[in-house]
């Protein structure tokens, strides 16, 4: 089975309660490399350029999903190639790096949850 991006669109960001904890815990956003490497070298604003460069260093082509604190120390990310290999496994797999035990039909939506739930997790550790 082939996955993308419009797989994920239409599974794990449909998901009820996926959707119930992106609304509830964050502020969901994208940026192009483009636009990121642009701010990067914006000398009229070097906070916005520090932040810019600390996400182009996690960044790993195609998709970087990225949980960062709003003054851009990431706490977790995850390439969208390794997220959708990751997820592709079965389940009865041995070596298989996540747990699809959540309750989850999909195990991309599993796998999204607890990835959304372990940022958070290190997240409380940077505030405290």
């Amino acid at each position: 089975m082939e996955r993308s991006g419009r797989t994920l669109r239409e599974t794990v960001l449909e998901s009820p309660p996926v959707l119930a904890l992106l609304n509830h815990s964050f502020i969901s956003s994208w940026s192009l490399v483009r636009e990121l490497e642009h701010m990067q070298t914006d000398e009229q604003n070097l906070v916005l350029g520090q932040k810019a460069q600390m996400h182009l260093e996690k960044y790993n082509f195609p998709v970087e999903m990225i949980v960062a604190l709003p003054n851009g120390t990431i706490v977790h990310h995850i390439n969208a190639n390794s997220f959708l290999d990751e997820t592709a496994m079965k389940p009865e797999e041995e070596d298989a790096a996540f747990s699809f035990s959540a309750g989850f039909e999909d195990p991309s939506t599993s796998t999204y949850m607890a990835f959304l739930k372990e940022a958070l997790q290190r997240a409380e550790e940077f505030m405290q």
